[in-house]
């Protein structure tokens, strides 16, 4: 079958994987039809990527055992999650563990999906995995773009369609890319079983700081390497930071944009989402073809590509701290779009070169658990000083916040903290190879 098919079918497959990330465009209406709190919202976007992280490590399981399978699972999964959400919205059943179990779900799905079309772009072409697995991480990225654009075109402000459109659509997409997966994951069993084993492509630096990879790694190994848990804390602490500003930044446009227009309200909401979906697609591409190029073409570490989600990263929270203008909330979302897309299209690489593929559904799903604390950490901080600076609205019947940036930019001061131990630890997984071959040397001479 030939590769490039397959890929593409893993990268439509994927947009199913990233409704995750249309949380705001949906949220706060399910909020205001509900009676939610930002508390209450805000905990329940961050149960859907507790989902993504808690499935992580049993996703690889299954993945490692069926990918076609996984897909369908997954497919099941978020049109599950959505119909529920649709029908507690409709029939108006508020319950905040109700919503938050159905967000979970979503997000188990959202892992499987994603895992499954990663490993399976990685196995078909295995000298370019950081292209081949760019597009499926990228549109991953698109999703919320993609179904932002055709829900309001086709919906409009109707939240109930919508959240149907995008359950009946998931399951359909699953679906009718099952035939292409299959096939391609029984050729590679066949391959794999005409070989002793499937070996990643070293990558060695030309100054000799980096050394082959360690392919095929055990999970013993992985666990044991100081490598991996840098890698582990950079994930949890930079995805944590994109994930504030993703499921933030509908109650974030609510702060800025003074309208009682519902229907204005909502669009601004859908700008926001679809900048920062179109950006985060674009760098899990660009994240892909760099990656590849430092390693093959400059014959450098890969984690070099780490330092720009972890600047770009520290940026947002001092632009989110600073805009008190809604018409300049763009930038925001767009360095948030980048560096959120750079950070999730990196780590798979990196895990790639360090562990191999025999270890990578493993890695890759226990660095998966990673953004769980820093997560529930910023959203929390997020909701709570929101929930603190709100005023219950009569009209609206619900708290509502008229203090613009300042219902929630201490949250980003606290924030900021942590965008810097991120770049720290850029840095050091970049620095430590000379560091280490400058102690060998001096030992060798002492």
């Amino acid at each position: 079958m030939n590769r490039v098919l397959v890929v593409l079918v893993c990268a439509v497959v994927g947009v199913t994987a990233g409704t995750l990330y249309l949380f705001s465009a949906y949220g706060p209406q399910l909020a205001h039809r509900l009676h939610y709190s930002g508390t209450d919202i805000s905990l329940i976007g961050f149960t859907g990527s507790m989902g993504v992280a808690l499935s992580g490590i049993p996703a690889g399981v299954v993945v490692d055992r069926s990918i076609p399978w996984a897909q369908f699972l997954g497919g099941l999964l978020i049109s599950l999650g959505y119909f529920g959400l649709k029908a507690q919205f409709d029939s108006q059943f508020s319950s905040v563990g109700l919503s938050s179990t159905l967000t979970c779900l979503i997000g188990v799905g959202s892992t499987l999906i994603n895992s499954a079309m990663i490993k399976c772009s990685a196995a078909v072409f295995p000298d370019n995995r950081g292209t081949a697995t760019s597009f499926p991480v990228a549109t991953y990225g698109l999703s919320a773009f993609a179904y932002s654009v055709t829900g309001h075109w086709f919906f409009g402000p109707d939240t109930s369609r919508f959240l149907g459109y995008i359950a009946s659509s998931a399951l359909v997409i699953c679906i009718c890319g099952l035939p292409v997966i299959y096939y391609a994951d029984k050729q590679q069993e066949v391959q794999q079983r005409g070989e002793d084993t499937l070996e990643l492509e070293p990558y060695v630096s030309g100054a000799s700081v980096v050394h082959a990879s360690k392919s095929n790694m055990t999970k013993a190994q992985v666990l044991r390497s100081s490598r991996f848990w840098i890698v582990f804390s950079l994930l949890g602490i930079l995805a944590g930071l994109g994930q504030l500003y993703i499921y933030s930044c509908g109650l974030i446009v609510k702060s800025l944009y003074h309208s009682s227009d519902e229907n204005e309200i909502n669009h601004a909401q859908s700008f926001q989402v679809s900048l920062l979906s179109i950006c985060n697609c674009a760098s899990r591409l660009m994240c892909g073809a760099c990656g590849d190029f430092i390693a093959n073409r400059l014959q450098q570490q890969r984690s070099w590509i780490v330092f720009v989600p972890a600047f770009v990263l520290l940026s947002v929270q001092v632009v989110c701290y600073l805009v008190s203008d809604y018409n300049v909330l763009w930038v925001s979302s767009m360095l948030d779009g980048v560096g959120y897309g750079f950070v999730w299209s990196s780590i798979p690489q990196l895990l790639l070169e360090y562990f191999g593929l025999e270890a990578f559904s493993f890695s890759w799903g226990f660095v998966n658990l990673s953004p769980i604390l820093p997560g529930f950490l910023f959203t929390r901080l997020f909701g709570s000083y929101y929930d603190s600076n709100s005023t219950w609205d009569d009209i609206a019947k619900s708290k509502v916040c008229v203090k613009g940036n300042s219902c929630y930019n201490t949250t980003y001061r606290i924030t900021f903290v942590f965008s810097s131990i991120a770049l720290v630890l850029a840095v050091w997984i970049n620095v430590r190879p000379y560091v280490q071959r400058r102690y060998s040397q001096v030992a060798q001479h002492s």
